[in-house]
């Protein structure tokens, strides 16, 4: 039950203005957990113009959790400089879920490498030039001001050969994000949209209670969804494209080769709509601690100050009707007041 993300064609100013951008096709978004978005030819990036190599992979020791059904446990080994090469060159999909189903071995190897503190986006950028650093002031988190910008930074990642695996996992934070694929092998995604996240959870725990789906461990065969007839959607990214995935989605993805991705977070009025700014609303049963995120919980997007600060400063501001001042002057609920104003900015 998949079929491919929509891909769009976006122009420079599309680009310049992406956030906006995105907020025009967040229904598709939202209804495919992700969309595709395509350069034309007349866009610039801000790139540097050198790769920065590992210091060291990660490899992953993929394990078939029962001889029953088609899921992997991936566990990380840190600090090993040998790559173990898979067993199969991998060209599309159906050879990558082969390789992982006929091996003779208790499990394979395939290692990436998440590289910390670098970028391969210029911090620094004219304005006829996109940046992948310019996109959280663009968005909603810019209500937190610099007490949440200073910790949304870029993850770059490097997949060192064929069968580099991306486990299943959330968004950080259940944030909006952007990927971009630098340079390298076709990267495949296979998308689980946020309307069908508890249907899979319990479809799996059925089976293996202990599972959690968001810490990363997970590596799912689509005929296992297919089976339960759990909506997911795919897509291919290849170089100089840019993935969007949507608030609340399980995601997961491999490449075909040695490739460089690097990511960011963002957020737009719906991700406190749904709930997912709250620090009290979590998906997960285990402990999330454990796995920490560089990002504050406490994002303080619901303090009038920053309310106020975001309306200013918006390049998207629209002018309050008298009724439309009244409210927020008077109303002191504070998820009112936020819940009221996104529905009628941006």
């Amino acid at each position: 039950m998949s079929n491919f993300v929509p891909t769009i064609e976006i122009n420079p100013f599309d680009l310049e203005n992406l956030i906006e951008f995105i907020f025009k096709h967040e229904k598709i978004l939202k209804e495919f957990g992700g969309i595709k978005i395509q350069l034309n030819f007349e866009c610039q990036l801000a790139l540097k113009k050198y790769y920065t190599p590992p210091i060291c992979s990660t490899t992953q020791i993929i394990t078939k959790i029962s001889k029953d059904q088609p899921i992997y446990s991936v566990e990380k080994k840190e600090n090993v400089n040998k790559y173990f090469p898979q067993r199969f060159p991998i060209t599309n999909e159906q050879i990558f879920w082969s390789s992982l189903k006929d091996t003779q071995e208790k499990m394979t190897q395939s290692s990436v490498s998440r590289i910390e503190n670098q970028t391969l986006f210029c911090k620094k950028f004219s304005k006829n030039t996109f940046s992948i650093h310019s996109i959280p002031k663009q968005s909603l988190l810019q209500l937190g001001g610099n007490k949440v910008l200073d910790h949304i930074v870029s993850c770059l990642t490097r997949s060192s050969g064929p069968g580099g695996i991306y486990p299943l996992s959330n968004n950080e934070q259940e944030l909006f994000s952007l990927v971009y694929h630098h340079q390298g092998g076709p990267r495949h995604w296979l998308i689980i949209p946020a309307y069908q996240r508890e249907y899979l959870r319990k479809i799996v725990n059925e089976e293996n209670p202990l599972v959690c789906l968001e810490h990363g461990q997970l590596l799912i065969d689509p005929l296992f969804l297919d089976k339960h007839h759990i909506k997911y959607h795919k897509l291919i990214q290849r170089p100089n494209e840019f993935v969007i995935l949507s608030a609340g989605i399980l995601s997961q993805s491999f490449t075909e080769d040695s490739s460089w991705s690097e990511s960011i977070p963002f957020a737009l009025p719906s991700w406190i709509q749904q709930g997912y700014a709250f620090p009290s609303r979590s998906h997960s049963q285990c402990d999330l601690h454990l796995f920490a995120s560089s990002i504050p919980m406490h994002l303080n997007l619901l303090e009038n100050e920053f309310i106020l600060k975001y309306l200013d400063t918006s390049t998207n501001q629209q002018n309050l009707s008298t009724d439309q001042s009244e409210f927020i002057s008077t109303n002191s609920n504070a998820n009112c007041k936020i819940l009221y104003l996104i529905s009628t900015f941006i």
